[in-house]
């Protein structure tokens, strides 16, 4: 199928698309290719089978933001924001900008460019982009930190993994902007830093792993880079006690603040989670600033690869 303004397109929107695909039988592997432009419109896919990809300089932005009011008047919440919601299994998306433009501040919240409820999903060359919580991966903690629901976005399906590769994809964002509780990889990755609105300090990632899970978060080779005036930024905080997040070989500019990591005003957290960062020499200075909880191995151990992280399925391979 393909998407574009052309008259020769079979669909003008990419979400009309989408249903169409959705009507048809399962199992069936199809491509959605999309025509160069700008799509403005919050696009919510359940199927599994499926590769977006993008022709030419493709973006899907919306502006729904975690502050905004729903039709009965309640702020309808983080998980009812995103750009693009992925539920099902087995996808590839490539050469796509996802955006979401509300902004920042007290009067936002959160804002998701992409919700990324979704297993064996590769995303190739793809942009994302916001501020606060760019990108979640699923799944869901089993509540919020008050004991209720999320809300947002009705899951029609649970999956029993939840396993993400990025490849030479671009994200930025402030705060928490890479979060959840996936197994995902991020290689060859581009991890910008934008200023926060009140100059807090940022965290790229809030990992949720869930309890017994051996993966949560891995960057390899990646370039964690920041805009003018940014500093104290941190590599990440957990969003739940057992997070898992992993720096391997990565390039980090001087925005990322010596201590590497955070506990979320938390102390017990340091006993849970899993904070490892390969690549760093004996004689660097930051082995001594880096907090003490954060694993640092030594120069030549063998940080885990695609085929360790993702053990039991080859959907990375394509």
């Amino acid at each position: 199928m393909l998407v574009g303004k052309e008259g020769f397109c079979d669909f003008h929107s990419i979400q009309e698309a989408v249903d169409a695909l959705e009507r048809l039988p399962s199992g069936k592997a199809e491509t959605l290719y999309i025509l160069a432009g700008i799509y403005d419109e919050a696009v919510r896919i359940y199927r599994s089978d499926l590769t977006i990809r993008g022709i030419g300089q493709v973006e899907i932005t919306n502006n729904r933001y975690a502050r905004q009011k729903d039709e009965t008047g309640e702020e309808q919440g983080t998980f009812a924001t995103p750009t693009l919601f992925l539920g099902g299994s087995r996808l590839v998306l490539e050469n796509l900008t996802l955006s979401n433009t509300a902004g920042q501040g007290t009067e936002i919240g959160q804002a998701l460019a992409v919700y990324a409820h979704c297993d064996e999903t590769v995303f190739r060359n793809c942009i994302l982009k916001g501020h606060q919580d760019t990108l979640f991966t699923g799944p869901l903690p089993p509540a919020n930190k008050q004991g209720g629901a999320f809300g947002g976005i009705p899951l029609k399906e649970r999956h029993n993994h939840y396993r993400q590769l990025y490849t030479h994809c671009y994200i930025e964002g402030t705060v928490d902007f890479i979060f959840g509780g996936a197994t995902a990889y991020f290689e060859h990755c581009e991890i910008r830093s934008l200023r926060h609105y009140n100059d807090g300090p940022g965290y790229i990632t809030a990992g949720s792993t869930p309890p017994g899970q051996p993966y949560g978060y891995l960057f390899k080779d990646c370039y964690l880079t920041a805009a003018p005036n940014v500093d104290e930024v941190y590599l990440g905080r957990p969003w739940r006690g057992y997070a898992k997040t992993e720096m391997v070989n990565c390039l980090m500019g001087g925005h990322i603040h010596p201590c590497g990591w955070d506990n979320w005003e938390e102390p017990a957290n340091e006993e849970t989670v899993r904070y490892r960062e390969y690549g760093l020499a004996k004689n660097d200075p930051l082995r001594k600033q880096r907090v003490g909880w954060a694993i640092l191995p030594d120069m030549g151990e063998e940080a885990p690869g695609k085929e360790q992280v993702f053990a039991g399925t080859d959907f990375w391979k394509v």
